[in-house]
């Protein structure tokens, strides 16, 4: 989850909270908890700045909600973000944008907890996504790709030989194999976790169970055309280009 020294002293690394008033989101109480915070974090009407709304993307990300992620990212555009791509209070700043990157982050990707969850906060709208050679916590190199709103694969390289649990988010009986293809061991961690053990320089790569998808990483198409970034030419307004 990303820490700017604007949201320092309450978010933290996958919690809500400072000191020993944690809150991850795993109870009801605390899913409310983080849900009121987060009321309260943009309710300043007049007072907002562009880091409010990253550090509210990356709460509902905390709670796997795509769509609030996605409509907070969407007001730091439209109210705050230039276009050459930065952004600005009583003079230009750098580390708002670079939190806003690391919203996107924490949609696609989060490891805390010792769990790597793959493809946790994502919008309806992103429904083909690819990620590769992602690093993530303990060390782990993750490529996954999810097309017509189906996680098809996820593969994970381990670079340290640190234990490795993931919450892959493949509906059903997964089948898990090692990098020539043979049957990985593994086991249930529970909510939607496997346990895998992989030596420094062993990868797995998770699928449905009979499942042999097509493991090409390739860009994936936009959503919709958009005007490209900076100052046009024609006089025209400036565009910003929203998440795919």
């Amino acid at each position: 989850m990303p820490t700017t020294w604007y949201e320092g002293p309450f978010l933290g690394n996958g919690f809500l909270g400072s000191g020993r008033c944690r809150a991850t989101g795993r109870t009801a109480d605390e899913r409310a908890l983080i849900e009121r915070s987060s009321a309260h974090w943009v309710g300043f009407e007049g007072a907002l700045q562009g880091y409010t709304f990253t550090g509210a993307a990356s709460m509902s990300a905390l709670l796997g909600k795509g769509e609030d992620a996605l409509r907070y990212l969407g007001e730091l555009m439209s109210r705050f973000v230039q276009p050459n791509t930065m952004y600005k209070e009583s003079g230009p700043v750098i580390e708002t944008p670079l939190s806003a990157a690391q919203s996107l982050h924490d949609m696609v990707c989060q490891s805390w907890g010792g769990v790597i969850r793959v493809f946790p906060a994502l919008p309806a709208a992103w429904a083909d996504l690819t990620v590769h050679d992602f690093r993530t916590q303990g060390a782990f190199l993750l490529s996954a790709v999810r097309a017509g709103g189906v996680t098809r694969w996820v593969r994970l390289t381990s670079e340290a030989g640190a234990p490795c649990v993931v919450r892959h988010g493949i509906a059903g009986p997964v089948e898990v194999r090692d990098g020539r293809g043979r049957p990985l061991r593994h086991s249930d961690a529970g909510e939607g976790a496997i346990r895998i053990a992989l030596r420094r320089g062993d990868s797995a790569l998770v699928t449905a169970r009979g499942d042999r998808p097509d493991l090409t990483i390739a860009p994936v198409r936009p959503n919709e055309e958009v005007p490209r970034w900076g100052l046009p030419r024609n006089g025209a307004a400036p565009g910003a280009c929203p998440p795919a």
